[in-house]
This record gives structure tokens, sequence and C-alpha cells, in this order.
């Protein structure tokens, strides 16, 4: 890559990270260049280098969310690349990220429309992205060496008992690692669901 590639790189990187930031100040109705501007500390004429309009910014926040989650998960799978600890490094990597520059939780109270759009637009990649990062983790699950879900069904399940605590806080939302890390782990004897559905015939 060459250098003025990585500067064009770091100068869009730098506008999308703003963007999130103003979105979640402004809303995407009140959103303006200048905001994405003042947020992002770049001068119009750099916005202007890189995106014609607001819009096509917009349009590019949730590619620029799915490539920075992936360069998250590699960064934190390289640092700490145990396999025993696989599941509570890809958590804890979801939950340090889930600002990427700007608040999801106050994005969603600003803008829920755009949000909520982003979320289900980028959904299926990010399940493709954690399944892969959970990797040996999703191999080694009970659920998924019983037969019971596939590798990226167990990714899904995880993602979104993840994304749930962290976009829909409350008085439970402190269980949500305890439950997802039990998605990995073997059932406890006599666990009672095992008995409930055994005695149900």
């Amino acid at each position: 890559m060459t250098v003025d590639s990585q500067q064009a790189d770091a100068a869009v990187r730098k506008i999308l990270i703003g963007t999130m930031k103003a979105l979640s100040r402004q809303g995407t109705q009140k959103l303006s260049v200048s905001d994405i501007c003042k947020a992002s500390h770049v001068a119009r004429g750099t916005f202007y280098r890189y995106f014609n309009n607001k819009e096509e910014v917009l349009s590019a926040v949730g590619r620029h969310f799915e490539v920075g989650i992936t360069a998250a998960f590699e960064a934190a799978i390289e640092a700490d690349p145990d396999p025993g600890r696989r599941v509570a490094v890809v958590l804890n990597t979801l939950i340090d990220y889930r600002a990427s520059g700007g608040d999801l939780n106050r994005m969603l109270d600003v803008a829920p429309e755009f949000t909520l759009a982003l979320i289900r637009d980028t959904f299926p990649n990010l399940v493709d992205v954690v399944t892969e990062a959970l990797g040996p983790a999703a191999d080694e699950s009970p659920l998924v060496t019983s037969g019971a879900l596939t590798n990226r069904q167990l990714g899904d399940l995880f993602l979104r008992s993840v994304m749930s605590m962290l976009l829909l806080p409350g008085s439970h939302s402190d269980e949500v690692p305890a439950l997802v890390a039990s998605l990995f782990n073997d059932p406890p004897a006599g666990n009672p669901r095992t008995s409930r559905r055994t005695g149900a015939g």
C-alpha cells in the first residue's frame, strides 16, 4: 500500500468515526456536512475529496463498522491466542468496540431508524465475523459437537445475546456474559431443563 493510499484510508476512517460521533449527537435529519467535519476534525475540502454528500458517508458507516470490528478481533486474538480464552476475548472485544467512535446506544436514541437499519444490514456479515473469531471455541461447544447447532447458528445466538446486553441494558444485562459463556460449556449433571423435558413424556 502506498503512502498516498494509507493517508486516504486514514482520512476516510477519520471521517467515518466522526460521522458516528456526530450522528450520536445530531441524528440524521439535523446532521450536516459541517457537523461531520467538526466531529472528524477535518476541513470541508478533505471531506469532499472522499465523499460527495452526507448520504454517501452515511451509507459507508456500516461497512466501516464491519471492517473495524474484524480488525479488532484479529488484534485481540493475536494478543491473546489461547483457545481456552477465546470466548472471553471475543466477548470483551465486542463490549470494548461497541462505541466504535460513536455511541450506538445514543445513536439508537437519536437516530433510531438509521441505527436499526445499520444493525439489520450489517448483522449477517457480523455473524460470519464473530463465528470465525470464535473458531475453536465454537468447534468444541457441546451445542455444535452434539449437532444441535451449526457453528454459524452458535455465532448468531452469541451475537444476538451480546447485542441485547449492549443495546437493551436492563436489570439482568449483567447476567448475559455468564449466559453467553454457558453456550460453550457442558451442561451440568441433572440439568433441570433436561429433567423437565424428559419428564414431560
